[in-house]
């Protein structure tokens, strides 16, 4: 496993997320809880549509009747034989209409039906998905294909990781996907999503007025693979995807050309052409390590591990244990089993709801004088977040007492709870939870992350499990538990292998709250040891290993 290459190359940046970011975009690919939103917004919006087309059929029922009175005028008109006879009413009124009437029908075609739901249409642009949402959701779901190994037309026609949904992708938005990785430069995968999407176009059913009004059509399709199969240098499924164009669109005078531009080009085109080079997708770099659904086989050594009830780490735990299941030794991670009650979990998720925004990141950055850390909403940590207290309400009181007393660290020292969301295809890239490098730990005085803690607010039906690469066990979302690790070992060292993923989302909502516990404060909790033998003479939880 490439590990090293992975510690001192693209995962260089530290989780530390202490803040939020002032994004005013709404991000809606980053959580879910924003899906609500965009529905009462659709529901006010086809109101409005609806409003808008009873002004228009009202625009149109004048119009005919002014027709039909200007018919009936001229007829009266012509009926007079001679010009000559007409009298000086008559001629005037002609006179008027042409010249004033012809120019009201002009003021009234150019008057937009209903200026005032017309500048309502236009602030709702401001609170509707931009490009940027697109963006994000495109690349969610390319990297939830990364991750699990899926296929496009699967992806497209709801089966998502041996599961059938009754949710399908239309032509448009297999196309869109298509465009996103034409823009990176990863024409394979693209040529699959417009696969996927030809065979959408041929599904039974009915064509939509919508389907018809936005399109792809076939011939769209059927050009945009030939341009990417030109990409991959197959000039002749290039050509047979034109000639597809062309059969499905045989008077369009643009893909004609095009063809002939092709038929030309390729006696020019040498073969030995070098292909352009696609980039290397995220599952060879380890940003999202393929063991993400848990299939992988995990160490020897795990299998010789246990769960137990943990009664020793405070005074409270003699009378109500809490069940531990131990997942590895070195370094120290053990899953806590009900650790949050169902009034709890209720509570952290709507008290969060309306106050979550993208979630940021910091990177260490040394200036001239001292280190400082920079905050950024980065496309590595796709999710929603808020901070809370540890007194912010009734929960985050209870979860504090409980941790306390199931790690038996002080957690008064640690940094506000974290509660948060991960949205379409959420994800974490590995990454250490520390923000300090080994040699600079213990000379400018900062704290760091001893231990991280991960609760889990809900079931996820699929993905979202936690990753260790290093150690290769993945923890899939149970709603209740906490995930609780050392970052740091016994010596105030990092833990290499505590590099961890939050894999991506498939199926559902995945909500946690993440609670960092700082290294100053503990040193009567868990002092630094010689060895890891002495650590049953903690007062910490690493007493319970047997």
């Amino acid at each position: 496993m490439p590990i090293f290459k992975l510690l001192f190359g693209v995962i260089s940046c530290v989780s530390l997320s202490m803040g939020q970011v002032e994004d005013k975009q709404p991000r809606f690919a980053r959580s879910v809880v924003n899906m609500d939103d965009l529905l009462h917004m659709e529901d006010d919006l086809l109101s409005n549509l609806e409003g808008f087309t009873e002004k228009l059929s009202q625009k149109a029922k004048t119009i005919r009747m002014g027709i039909q009175q200007m018919k009936e005028q001229l007829e009266k008109n012509k009926m007079q034989k001679s010009f000559e006879s007409w009298d000086l009413l008559r001629s005037y009124s002609i006179i008027r209409h042409m010249q004033a009437d012809w120019l009201m029908w002009k003021k009234y075609l150019e008057t937009p039906v209903i200026l005032d739901r017309l500048n309502y249409n236009e602030s709702e642009k401001l609170k509707m998905p931009k490009e940027l949402d697109l963006l994000d959701a495109a690349e969610s779901i390319r990297r939830m294909q990364a991750t699990y190994r899926m296929i496009s037309n699967d992806i497209a026609n709801g089966f998502l990781y041996g599961v059938q949904y009754d949710s399908t992708l239309a032509p448009i938005d297999c196309l869109a996907m298509a465009h996103h990785l034409m823009n990176q430069s990863r024409w394979t995968i693209a040529e699959q999503w417009i696969l996927a999407g030809i065979e959408a176009q041929d599904r039974k059913g009915p064509r939509t007025e919508m389907m018809l009004l936005r399109g792809p059509s076939k011939s769209e399709l059927y050009r945009t693979l030939g341009k990417v199969r030109i990409e991959r240098r197959n000039a002749g499924g290039a050509l047979q995807a034109f000639r597809a164009a062309l059969q499905s669109s045989p008077h369009d005078p643009e893909i004609f050309q095009e063809y002939q531009n092709l038929k030309r080009r390729l006696l020019t085109l040498s073969s030995s052409e070098p292909i352009r080079e696609e980039p290397v997708d995220d599952i060879d770099e380890m940003e999202l390590p393929p063991c993400c659904s848990g299939c992988c086989e995990g160490p020897r050594k795990l299998k010789r591990l246990y769960c137990v009830y943990n009664g020793v780490t405070a005074p409270f735990l003699r009378l109500a244990p809490i069940k531990t299941e131990i997942l590895s030794i070195d370094p120290f991670i053990v899953l806590l089993h009900d650790m949050v009650s169902v009034e709890e979990g209720a509570l952290l998720r709507t008290f969060s709801k309306n106050m979550i925004s993208p979630s940021e990141t910091a990177e260490l950055s040394d200036s001239e004088e001292k280190s400082i850390f920079e905050f950024e909403v980065g496309s590595f940590r796709t999710s929603k977040s808020v901070w809370l207290d540890n007194d912010a309400n009734e929960a985050t009181l209870k979860l504090t007492q409980r941790l306390g007393d199931a790690t038996g660290l002080d957690i008064s020292h640690s940094e506000p709870f974290q509660v948060i969301n991960y949205g379409i295809g959420g994800i974490f890239e590995s990454h250490f939870d520390t923000s300090l490098q080994d040699e600079n730990r213990f000379l400018d005085g900062y704290m760091d992350r001893l231990a991280t803690t991960l609760f889990y607010l809900n079931d996820v039906p699929q993905g979202g499990a936690t990753h260790f690469p290093g150690l290769n066990i993945t923890v899939f979302p149970k709603f209740g538990t906490a995930l609780f690790w050392y970052n740091l070992d016994t010596k105030g060292l990092l833990r290499l292998r505590t590099m961890h993923t939050g894999c991506p989302v498939i199926v559902g909502s995945k909500w946690v709250v993440s609670k960092w516990i700082d290294d100053k404060g503990q040193e009567f909790r868990r002092p630094c040891l010689r060895s890891r033998q002495d650590s049953k003479y903690l007062p910490s939880i690493e007493k319970i290993i047997i």
